[in-house]
């Protein structure tokens, strides 16, 4: 019987413990509910914020109407925001998502604009409504008077209007128009000038400075108005923009013309790194400045840069889509570094199609290059060389009858050096090139050397001429301080390739 009693306290003791120990077991946690999520803030704009500008007409109740063309007027705002101590967005393959201020153009003509400031994701973060004149001057009056405090620039003082550079409305009408036409998408750019034929900018441009000296803006555009113009006088108005672009610079240090003129005077004489500090001093300013960008992309394919020289030259085809020089300077770019499109849309100039043709030949593509060089705009007596030259591409023993052809079209000014230099390239005529490029350094003018960095031309760099040519023209110092030339890449064995670079400057 004590045996049952001591087993049921026993029991009992042990259900005693259970009831313990269950009730010290910690209670499970509740269930924790995520704090609110702060709501985002939107970054908002800054006077130190890189600005794109768009200038567009408001829609029109009638759809025949054509849409007009305020491009003239996105030039003259990013004019005002530079000067205002703004930063521009620069446009092309290299942009990055921006701000972006728009100005709606009301009624033909224009009365009355609507301003927005939108955000790089599209979102409009601030809008206004002004009135504006009827006029191209009193519109950007206007606009000068009312975007300082629109944008909240830092360094606004009243308004902008001074910064139009003249008070005078006919003054300012005469420059615009001469800036429509040289910097303009029409302009012919400025590194492969035309013949003199049409002198109409730069005959108004010397009337207006003449009339008003201190009207820095004009004599800043004047000067590339000079290189624009080629012919027998290129060298003495190569001199004449030099001394115009200085005359600018002393009355205003910050007109991006007058240093994109000092720049392309600098590059016709072979003075490769003051032409490069030039264009990079305008490019800091205005990074679409069209004879600057224009400029450089040139420049860094003759010094072999071809990598470097390709995002900046499809910038200056962008700014400047019938500028010669833009786009033969993007052939060669595009050449170089393996980097046509098959199905891209080819310039028809014909000093841009020789380019083209000149890889098609070298390749052995010769139905090709008869089919570029025909297709192409023809200029006055073209037949008198491109047949010759097409004869000798697909005949060996034409080549005599070619080059004679090639030159007597050189001499009677039916095609520049460049071309000259091409169709010897395409004869793979290496002594032709070489006689031709040193004459031309002999005699200072420019040396059109980006056709020796081209994958087919490897035939040019193994020419005993061309040690010679890259010595005389003073390439080796520039690249001692500004980087090898891409082709040390693969071809290590290239004369220049074993320098030691002391610095290397990064590009624009």
């Amino acid at each position: 019987m004590n045996r049952w009693r001591i087993a049921g306290l026993l029991l009992l003791a042990a259900f005693a413990v259970w009831l313990t120990l269950r009730g010290c077991k910690p209670e499970e946690p509740a269930p924790q509910v995520p704090p609110p999520t702060a709501p985002q803030v939107r970054d908002k704009f800054h006077a130190s914020r890189p600005l794109q500008v768009v200038a567009i007409a408001a829609p029109s109740s009638d759809p025949a109407r054509p849409a007009a063309d305020f491009a003239w007027l996105e030039r003259e705002l990013r004019h005002l925001l530079i000067r205002g101590r703004m930063q521009v967005a620069p446009i092309g393959p290299e942009a990055r998502p921006s701000y972006t201020l728009r100005v709606e153009m009301h009624s033909a003509p224009a009365t009355s604009a609507t301003l927005e400031l939108a955000t790089p994701d599209g979102v409009v973060e601030r809008e206004r409504n002004i009135e504006l004149g009827r006029d191209e001057f009193e519109i950007l009056r206007s606009l000068a008077a009312a975007l300082p405090e629109f944008l909240g620039a830092a360094h606004a003082q009243g308004d902008w209007v001074a910064l139009l550079g003249t008070t005078d409305a006919d003054a300012y009408r005469a420059y615009l128009a001469s800036a429509n036409e040289l910097l303009g998408a029409d302009g012919r750019g400025f590194t492969q000038p035309a013949s003199a034929t049409s002198s109409a900018s730069v005959d108004r441009l010397e009337a207006l400075t003449r009339n008003q000296p201190r009207f820095a803006r004009a004599l800043s555009l004047l000067s590339v108005a000079y290189l624009g113009l080629g012919g027998e006088d290129e060298g003495s108005l190569t001199n004449l923009a030099e001394a115009t672009a200085e005359r600018a610079l002393a009355l205003d240090p910050s007109l991006t013309n007058a240093q994109s003129a000092l720049g392309l005077v600098s590059l016709r004489r072979g003075e490769w790194a003051t032409a490069q500090d030039h264009f990079q001093t305008a490019l800091q300013s205005d990074p679409n400045a069209p004879a600057a960008v224009e400029g450089l992309a040139c420049l860094l394919m003759d010094v072999g840069h071809a990598t470097a020289a390709l995002p900046i030259a499809q910038r200056a085809v962008i700014l400047q889509p019938h500028s010669v020089g833009a786009n033969e300077c993007l052939a060669y770019a595009q050449l170089a570094t393996g980097t046509v499109e098959a199905d891209g849309v080819r310039s028809t100039a014909l000093d841009v199609a020789v380019v083209h043709a000149l890889d098609a030949v070298l390749s052995g593509q010769i139905a090709d290059a008869q089919q570029i060089l025909r297709t192409a705009e023809n200029s006055r007596n073209s037949s008198a060389w491109v047949e010759p030259l097409l004869r000798a591409v697909a005949n060996r023993r034409e080549t005599p009858r070619a080059l004679q052809a090639i030159t007597r079209a050189a001499n009677d000014g039916l095609i520049d050096p460049v071309t000259e230099l091409v169709c010897g390239a395409a004869l793979r005529q290496s002594d032709f090139v070489f006689n031709r490029m040193l004459r031309l350094d002999k005699q200072n003018e420019a040396v059109p050397l980006r056709i020796l960095w081209l994958p087919k031309t490897a035939f040019l760099r193994r020419h005993d001429g061309f040690e010679t040519i890259v010595s005389a023209a003073g390439l080796l110092p520039f690249w001692q301080d500004h980087g090898l030339p891409d082709i040390c890449k693969s071809e290590p064995a290239v004369y220049g390739c074993r320098l030691k670079p002391q610095k290397v400057r990064k590009e624009e």
